[in-house]
């Protein structure tokens, strides 16, 4: 996809989220909810992808389908942004407006959300410290995410936002070797 098209996307996608994090000020995590409901049901499925992609398929299908989909699932604010979407013809963006979305929700709301990899389980215990760790040195409430990935060797990688802290054995191998080079 051209570049120039993705940035003009993303700075549609932070107004059409901005606007809806201010009309959900009250209900923001119900709406949240309600944004991972409709992207795990509709863009992780093939068909109902195709479906809202259509030219051929008129609007009003569309926001009939919405409507059965998910009447009485989700509040009407999101139904009304859903509906603003495909009338805008915006519904295509829907993934990157969520996307940005969730990250304004998470500022709001002073929460970090990392991503932990890792060579060998960590107990509760362990988890429970790192946890504190980064909750103290963020100054704001964790998520982590944990993934297991063999090739680290041992220790931890977390990576957040564009950074990334590397404490894994494998780049304390690859920085002996470079210096014993």
């Amino acid at each position: 996809m051209n570049k120039s098209l993705d940035i003009k996307n993303l700075k549609v996608a932070k107004r059409y989220a901005k606007a809806l994090i201010e009309a959900s000020q009250d209900n923001i995590d119900d709406v949240a909810n309600d944004l991972e409901l409709i992207s795990d049901t509709i863009f992780k499925n093939d068909a109902f992808r195709m479906f809202f992609s259509h030219p051929v398929i008129s609007l009003s299908d569309k926001k009939e389908t919405i409507k059965e989909t998910f009447q009485n699932k989700i509040n009407k604010t999101t139904l009304n942004f859903l509906e603003t979407l495909l009338d805008e013809s915006r519904f295509n963006i829907f993934s990157t407006i969520y996307d940005v979305f969730k990250k304004e929700r998470n500022n709001l709301k002073n929460i970090k959300i990392l991503d932990v990899y890792y060579a060998y389980e960590l107990d509760d215990e362990q988890k429970t410290r790192l946890k504190d760790k980064l909750s103290n040195k963020f100054n704001k409430e964790v998520i982590l995410n944990y993934q297991k990935d063999e090739d680290i060797l041992g220790g931890l990688v977390i990576k957040f936002e564009d950074k990334v802290i590397d404490l894994s054995l494998k780049t304390k191998f690859d920085r002996l070797k470079k210096i014993n080079l």
